[in-house]
C-alpha cells in the first residue's frame, strides 16, 4: 500500500452460513467527505479461500458528488475554441493577456492574434517598462490580424517616437477605434504626425491632450476619414486652410458626433465652419486656453447642442436646423472676455426650433446680467417655436433666488407660443 494513502478504518463480519466474509472500509479522502467502500471476499468453512474475488461498490449520492468535483477541476476554459478564448481576453489589459503566454504550449502565441490592444501606464512602475512593453507587443503580434480597437493611455510625459510609431501600426493595420490621453501640460514641443488623420478605415478617434498650449498637436485643414462616425478632440489646434477659414469635418461623409473641448484655431484663424450633412450630436466645451473665434454651422440634420465651459464662441447657422431635438447650455465665465455682451441671447435665436431646452443657473444669471444692460433693449428676445419643455437645473456655485428665476422665464418664453417649464 502506497504511503500516501490516507488512513481508513475497517469493520469486518462474518457469514457462516453463506461461508463468507465482509468488510467495509471507510477512507476519508481529502477533496471530498469520508468515502465508504465494501469489499466482499469469499472464503470456505474451513478458512482456506477456495473463490476470491474483490468488488468495490460506492453510494450513489457519492458518486455523484465525485463525478462533480472533477467537473470542477476540469479546465472549462482552454476547452473553448481560440474565437472565444481571445474574445475573453479582449476584456483584460493588454498587459495581462500577454502573460497568459506562460499558462501552457496553446497559450503561448495566443495573444498574438488579439484585435484589442490597451495600454495604460498606471500598471506599470515606470516608463521604461511600459515603452519596452509596447514595443515588443507591436513587433510580436501577428501582422495578419487587423486591428480593431487600439487605447493609449499615458499618464506621465510621452514619447513622441512610441506614440507616432503607435499611430502609424494603427493605420497599416486598418484599426477602427482609436482612443489616445496623453499629458503634454510640460512640454514646450511635440513632434506629432498626423498618420491617423488619413485612416480610411476609422470610425471612432478620441485625441485627449492635457496641455496648457493647444497648439503643440494641430489637426490637418482636412480630414480623410471616409468611415468615421465619432469625433471627439480635447486641446487640439485646427488648422485653418486659407484666409483665417477653417472647416476640417465637410470631407467626413458619415460623421455622427462631434465633440470639441477646449480647442483652438491654429495660428490665431477667426473662423472655424462645422458642415457636415450627418451630424447629429455637437458639443462644444470651451476654455480660456482655447481663445475666441466664430463658429459657423452648416449641419442641417443636428438633433442634440450642448455648450459648455468657458465659451466666448460667437454661434451662426446656414440652416434653420429645424431637427433639433435637444440643447444644453451650462457656461459660466465667458464675462471674463472682452465683448461678449448678449452672447447667450444669440445663441438662442439661432436655436429656435428646439424642442427641449436645458439651461443652468450659472446660464440663467448671465442672461439676467445681459437683459439688465442698456444694450439690450433693442434686442429681442428668442421666439421658441417648437419648444415642448424647458428644463431649469440648479447650480451649488450659482445660486439663483426664486424672483431671478421668474424674470429670466418670462423673458425667454414671451415670445414662444408653448409653455411647459420641468
Amino acid at each position: 500500500m502506497p504511503s500516501s494513502f490516507p488512513p481508513f478504518v475497517i469493520s469486518i463480519f462474518f457469514n457462516k452460513s453463506k461461508g463468507s466474509v465482509m468488510a467495509n472500509i471507510f477512507v476519508p479522502f481529502p477533496s471530498s467527505p469520508s468515502h465508504k467502500c465494501n469489499i466482499m471476499l469469499w472464503v470456505s468453512m474451513e478458512g482456506k479461500e477456495t473463490e476470491g474475488m474483490l468488488k468495490m461498490t460506492t453510494d450513489k449520492r457519492q458518486q455523484k458528488r465525485i463525478r462533480s468535483d472533477r467537473e470542477d477541476e476540469r479546465d472549462r476554459l482552454s476547452e473553448l475554441p481560440d474565437c472565444v478564448v481571445l474574445h475573453i481576453m479582449e476584456f483584460m489589459d493588454t498587459k495581462y493577456a500577454v502573460q497568459t503566454c506562460v499558462l501552457s504550449k496553446r497559450w503561448k502565441d495566443l495573444w498574438k492574434r488579439l484585435t484589442y490592444l490597451g495600454f495604460n501606464t498606471t500598471l506599470f512602475n515606470n516608463v521604461v517598462k511600459f515603452n519596452k512593453f509596447v514595443s515588443r507587443v507591436l513587433s510580436g503580434r501577428d501582422g495578419s490580424v487587423s486591428l480593431l480597437n487600439l487605447e493609449f493611455t499615458r499618464c506621465g510625459m510621452a514619447e513622441p517616437k512610441l506614440f507616432n510609431r503607435l499611430m502609424k501600426y494603427a493605420v497599416l493595420h486598418n484599426v477602427q477605434q482609436f482612443t489616445v490621453s496623453l499629458n503634454l501640460s510640460f512640454r514646450q514641443s511635440f513632434e506629432f504626425r498626423p498618420y491617423i488623420f488619413s485612416c480610411e478605415s476609422l470610425t471612432f478617434l478620441k485625441l485627449s491632450f492635457n496641455s496648457f498650449d493647444t497648439s503643440i498637436v494641430a489637426l490637418p485643414g482636412s480630414l480623410n476619414m471616409p468611415a468615421l462616425k465619432s469625433l471627439q478632440l480635447e486641446a487640439v489646434s485646427i488648422t485653418a486652410r486659407d484666409n483665417d477659414y477653417a472647416e476640417p469635418f465637410s470631407t467626413c461623409n458619415v460623421l455622427n458626433t462631434l465633440i470639441l473641448d477646449g480647442c483652438s484655431l491654429h495660428k490665431d484663424a477667426k473662423f472655424l465652419s462645422i458642415s457636415n450633412s450627418s451630424l447629429s450630436s455637437l458639443t462644444i466645451s470651451g476654455s480660456f486656453e482655447g481663445g475666441a473665434y466664430k463658429i459657423a454651422l452648416s449641419t442641417p440634420n443636428l438633433s442634440s447642442l450642448t455648450v459648455t465651459g468657458h465659451n466666448n464662441h460667437t454661434i451662426s447657422s446656414a440652416c434653420n436646423l429645424s431637427f433639433l431635438e435637444e440643447v444644453t447650455i451650462d457656461t459660466l465665465g465667458y464675462t471674463l472676455f472682452p465683448n461678449t455682451d448678449l452672447l447667450i441671447i444669440s445663441w438662442l435665436q439661432v436655436l429656435t426650433n428646439v424642442k427641449i431646452l436645458r439651461l443652468y443657473s450659472g446660464t440663467l444669471l448671465t442672461i439676467l446680467r445681459d437683459i439688465s444692460n442698456p444694450v439690450s433693449v433693442s434686442t429681442q428676445p428668442p421666439c421658441f417655436v417648437q419648444l415642448k419643455s424647458l428644463i431649469l437645473a440648479n447650480q451649488p456655485s450659482a445660486d439663483i433666488s426664486f424672483d431671478q428665476l421668474k424674470r429670466a422665464v418670462e423673458y425667454l418664453l414671451q415670445n414662444s407660443p408653448q409653455r411647459r417649464i420641468d
